[in-house]
């Protein structure tokens, strides 16, 4: 059976309550999803109603061109009012009531409630859903494909509205007033809450492709799967987010962002490498080709998610030629996903213009809008497009690529034009090196003296991080702009004019007898003429603002601005242009003018205004003690814009000196975050005691994570790493740098989907048995002889559970580069090592050993045994020539073979067990030979779809295995031998830098499975 409104009404109402106390909505969300489960999961239930009913500014595909003024009027009409009637609905607009439309109709239903419904004809949610799709449908601001929609379907009208509130009783009436203008205020449901109580997977979905109904359709294709794997949740959730894929024409969802105050607060949210990117001060686009549609080949969304394709027409040719569409060297064959931000270019003064020029080349539904005061754009200028990003190319999707893969694929799909497309500027930090702050500062520093707008800083990490749930701020993306940092965004002084007043807007404040809700700045215009002779001011009204909750009860209960109504004022001349006034209108004039201190991002100049005024203007102090003569004249605000806009012609190193102090002073008590490792350039390493270590580790999105190796002193980790954390809250007095041994690793793979590993402490191998089981053993492929003989058997497999940070770190975990097994495990490893050397060799004639043409018998390969996720690897020269130059050309295995022989071994252990004493000896022995497993892909080439592929399917296996015969294979991509080969070559020094990493093995780990 359909949903009832009513059932929601009811929802909202709780969470309207729950507000007036300040308490969280989310546990009424989840419990009113639980109680009505059976409901919302029904087959004839639309869910993407449901969803359109609870989230309504989700919904920006539609508009119905209804605003408050004109929504009266229509329920005016609806109910039959009187003129006494209606000025009683009209009461939201006194201010002081804290009442809005809403609550308004609510009081007038409740005096004269409409005749009682029967049960069949209440309203449910599909039947507004299609009023408000018919609404939307009628309006050229809605989205093209809502447009299209009418063709298909009847289009509603307000008289459809009309009928509407004739059902409804007060509580209904008043959400479904709130629904029309998409505006629940003060209820404000979290998106995440919701989507997430009606399924699991539902907020990942929507990530994956924004959109209601399309998310729902994937949500039902998968269902039966996660019901068959019901059992194993965690595992089909991340099975089933490795199979879904973004799809042209459907907007991908926006990725997490946080915002840095200082310096050092970025160095709290980010870790490992960083992509340190200009903010480029454009509009966000993203752009979807596909070259296989019959009509258009180019779809571009906006970042509220409208469909901006027509408005951004002037941009398609710019994306054919970046693009080469059409023409030999395009990089994909049928389709791609790309993310951007649209600029204006000028060829005469051979830069960007500032953002307000967009205006000019960009249309509204076919209007430009605000235009009229503008200057006519100059025949140089032409729409241009800046990459950040790629998220699909052909088949596959990128969305779980680390930052640093994507780019690069983004380099080679996307061809860089003068003036006509680019790539964002960026330069990639290492926040685990000692210098990664100073970097950080001298990179914003020449931002700002550039008069750019910030920095964004990305990790290294896949776009949407579905699978990193120990670090708090894993795979969110960082803004860092001037007016974040304490006061390097202030402006100065400015006097507030009048204020207006929005009833909605008062809701939200839960203050009793609200007047204003929002405050119009104002500059004075005969500064010169108050302060000589007294004369009448004259303002020109700049911006307009609005406070937080203990700002405006400052306001209300300290400040005495004498109010008069506008019409009545005589104490100032107010200049309000109408491209400023463009939110409710000035209710009252300030005899006695306020003044605010305010700060702002940068400078604009706003449509049908003509000069420069604040862009995003905060409040940051009020002023009690102060009289308008001494705030900021027009003319004062219009030379501060020029000076910040314009760019110097040279660079001037001493305001990029200057800045990089006022950077420094801004970090937490004036204190640079790097101010110890700035006094000295001591590089000993001295060991910290246990209780230091323990009171700097608290939370790991605050460093670098450093990963220290079970095995030997550079090569890869086995199993999943364990993080040790580096404070950057508390300094060293001297310059910390590890031993060789302990190599950084970054902490979001490509393939590290929720690999877990339980704690233990750190331990090494004998380098006697190293030494043996490579220098003296008969090579053979991993099919005949496993390569982990050393290891013992009661550590042979980690048990799965969740990653765990190590707190406290012994003092001789840093004395030594190599840590012993005790003695009894040595002699038990070394035994089985000779053991199985003896047999093998003793089975055939012996064979001449193959070593490491660098390193000889410590090559680091000659302890793995290594995997090949296609024949390509040994085949081509490059990868061939690699390994055989290590000595393991001959001993690498195809992982197919490998898979086949897991099978049958799996296969074998689940039989009728006839022979049940050869059965356990195969399984004591492959137990206790589980080796150290490297499986090399690539990721690059275009055998990456099948490594994913190859990657899936080891996993599925994995899960089908006895616990004792499971076992981790490390993942790299094929290309980390050239690393290992520098790193090992003593005539080719490395100088410690391999592809940016300090260690050879991280630039090119995927991962593990």
């Amino acid at each position: 059976m359909p949903l009832h409104f009513s059932l929601v009404c009811q929802l909202l109402d709780e969470c309207e309550r729950l507000c007036s106390t300040g308490k969280s909505n989310s546990k009424v969300v989840a419990g009113w999803f639980a109680h009505h489960r059976s409901s919302v999961h029904a087959h004839d239930v639309d869910l993407c109603a449901l969803l359109s009913t609870l989230l309504p500014e989700k919904r920006t595909d539609r508009v119905y061109c209804i605003q408050v003024a004109s929504l009266e009027k229509i329920i005016a009409r609806a109910l039959m009012l009187g003129s006494s009637r209606v000025a009683e609905l009209a009461r939201y607009k006194r201010p002081g009531l804290g009442l809005d439309l809403a609550d308004c109709v609510q009081q007038i239903l409740k005096a004269t409630p409409n005749p009682v419904s029967k049960s069949h004809d209440r309203v449910t949610l599909e039947e507004l859903d299609v009023l408000f799709n018919g609404l939307a449908s009628a309006s050229r601001w809605s989205s093209p494909a809502i447009r299209r929609s009418h063709k298909s379907a009847a289009q509603s009208n307000r008289g459809d509205i009309e009928r509407i509130y004739r059902r409804l009783d007060p509580s209904e009436a008043k959400w479904f007033t709130r629904l029309i203008l998409k505006n629940f205020q003060p209820v404000i449901l979290d998106p995440n809450v919701v989507f997430a109580s009606c399924h699991p997977l539902l907020p990942s979905m929507i990530k994956i492709q924004d959109d209601f109904a399309a998310a729902i359709r994937m949500l039902r294709q998968v269902k039966g799967e996660l019901l068959r794997e019901s059992a194993l949740a965690a595992v089909a959730d991340r099975t089933v987010l490795l199979t879904l894929k973004p799809q042209v024409g459907i907007k991908v969802g926006r990725q997490n962002w946080l915002k840095a105050r200082s310096i050092k607060h970025c160095f709290n949210l980010g870790y490992g490498r960083m992509s340190i990117e200009e903010k480029i001060d454009g509009e966000y686009c993203q752009v979807h080709v596909d070259v296989t549609a019959k009509g258009s080949l180019i779809q571009i969304f906006s970042k509220s998610g409208k469909d901006s394709t027509e408005d951004r027409r002037g941009l398609h040719s710019a994306i054919y030629e970046s693009l080469r569409i059409g023409r030999p060297g395009c990089n994909f064959r049928t389709r791609c996903i790309l993310e951007g931000e649209l600029v204006v270019y000028s060829h005469r003064e051979n830069k960007i213009l500032p953002f307000h020029r967009i205006r000019n080349h960009v249309t509204r539904r076919g209007m430009f809008m605000n235009t009229e005061d503008d200057s006519r754009p100059d025949a140089s200028e032409q729409l241009m497009i800046i990459y950040f990003d790629i998220l699909l190319i052909d088949d596959r999707s990128l969305l779980d690529v680390r930052r640093c893969e994507r780019f690069e694929l983004l380099q080679q799909t996307v061809q860089a034009v003068k003036g006509v497309s680019d790539f964002v500027p960026r330069q990639v930090i290492d926040f685990g090196n000692p210098y990664a702050v100073s970097e950080l500062r001298k990179a914003f520093a020449q931002v700002i003296v550039a008069k750019g707008e910030g920095l964004v800083l990305k990790p290294d990490d896949p776009y949407f991080n579905f699978y990193r749930h120990d670090l708090p701020f894993a795979g969110r993306c960082i803004k860092f702009k001037k007016e974040y940092i304490g006061n390097l965004g202030d402006v100065g002084d400015f006097a507030v004019v009048g204020a207006g007043f929005d009833a909605s807007k008062a809701k939200t404040y839960n203050i009793p007898n609200l007047q204003w809700t929002h405050f119009y700045l104002g500059c004075l215009d005969n500064k010169e003429q108050v302060l000589r002779w007294n004369a009448v001011p004259a303002f020109t009204v700049v911006a307009v603002v609005e406070l937080n909750a203990s700002q405006l009860r400052t306001v209300m209960s300290c400040s005495f601005p004498a109010p008069v109504r506008v019409t009545e004022n005589e104490a100032t001349r107010l200049k309000v242009p109408k491209g400023i006034e463009t939110g409710p209108p000035m209710l009252v004039a300030f005899s006695k003018p306020l003044v605010f201190d305010i700060r702002c991002f940068s400078f604009d100049k706003p449509g049908n205004t003509g000069f420069w005024t604040l862009r995003f203007p905060c409040v940051s102090k009020i002023h009690l003690d102060r009289d308008f003569r001494d705030t900021v004249s027009f003319d004062e605000i219009q030379t501060m814009a020029q000076s910040a806009i314009t760019v110097p012609e040279a660079d001037d190193s001493q305001e990029n000196l200057d800045w990089i102090a006022r950077l420094e002073e801004a970090d937490p008590r004036r204190v640079p975050v790097d101010a110890a490792t700035q006094l000295t350039d001591v590089t000993e390493f001295t060991p910290s005691p246990a209780k230091s270590t323990q009171a700097t580790s608290q939370r790991g999105s605050r460093v670098s994570p450093i990963v220290i190796d079970d095995d030997d002193e550079d090569g890869p980790s086995e199993g999943s790493p364990r993080v040790l954390k580096k404070s950057l809250l508390s300094p060293p007095c001297q310059q910390v740098r590890p031993p060789s041994c302990y190599v950084q690793k970054r902490s979001a793979p490509l393939f590290d989907i929720a690999s877990q590993t339980r704690k233990r402490r750190r331990s090494r191998e004998p380098e006697e048995a190293s030494r043996l089981s490579v220098g003296h053993g008969c090579r053979k492929p991993l099919l005949d002889l496993s390569g982990n003989m050393s290891k013992p058997r009661e550590k042979a497999m980690p048990e799965v559970a969740r990653p765990v940070i190590l707190d406290e770190v012994d003092e001789n975990t840093y004395q030594s580069d190599v840590k012993a097994l005790d003695g009894k495990s040595a002699q038990r490893a070394m035994a089985r090592v000779r053991g199985r050397e003896a047999a093998s060799c003793s089975t055939g004639p012996s064979q001449p050993v193959t070593l490491c043409t660098y390193a000889a018998s410590n090559c680091k390969l000659a302890t793995y045994t290594i995997l090949a996720s296609s024949a390509s690897i040994v085949d081509d020269a490059e990868p061939a020539a690699l390994l055989k130059a290590h000595g393991v050309l001959g001993s690498v295995t195809l992982a197919d073979a490998w898979l086949k022989a897991a099978k049958e071994l799996a296969d074998k252990s689940e039989a009728g067990r006839d022979d049940t004493t050869h059965l356990a000896a195969d399984e004591n022995e492959a137990a206790r030979d589980k080796s150290k497993l490297i499986l090399l892909v690539d990721t690059i080439g275009p055998d990456a779809a099948e490594s994913k592929a190859l990657v899936a399917r080891i996993d599925k296996m994995h899960r089908g295995l006895p616990q004792h015969l499971r076992n981790w294979i490390t993942v790299y991509d094929w290309r980390v031998l050239r690393n290992i080969s520098i790193a090992e070559d003593e005539s080719r020094p490395s100088g410690g830098n391999f592809d940016g990493f300090s260690d050879p093995w991280r630039r090119w780990h995927c991962g593990y499975c």
